[in-house]
């Protein structure tokens, strides 16, 4: 499977573009408003993640979500503390996490297995 994940300003012409070359298309959408949900609710896009910004380790407010009328990747602020959590009062499809992960600039095995503890629990 051949599959990008957009973090960028891509409108929603450039996800058709790269859906016609057989691309899967995972677009993140940073959280801050109702509005930031409807689009990507309405967005072409095979998956969406909500995001709170671009690797900056917080959460957004998760109240915002609502009843979101499509499956949806939870990233943002996500550590093995607090992703039981989110995953019990949201229950997205899938989670993100990165830095979160990482000790000195690098995945720490025990934080990625502590994470994966927390989702798997």
């Amino acid at each position: 499977v051949r599959a990008v994940q957009l973090h960028g300003e891509e409108g929603e012409d450039y996800v058709k573009e790269l859906k016609k070359l057989g691309i899967c298309v995972i677009r993140a959408f940073r959280v801050t408003s109702p509005a930031d949900i409807r689009a990507a609710e309405n967005s072409c896009a095979d998956y969406v993640l909500l995001d709170s910004g671009q690797g900056s380790g917080e959460t957004f407010d998760w109240s915002l979500i609502g009843s979101i009328k499509r499956e949806y990747f939870l990233a943002g602020g996500l550590t093995a503390e607090n992703a039981a959590d989110a995953i019990n009062m949201l229950h997205p499809y899938a989670v993100d996490a990165s830095s979160c992960l990482e000790a000195g600039g690098f995945k720490d095995y025990n934080k990625m297995k502590a994470f994966a503890e927390a989702v798997r629990g």
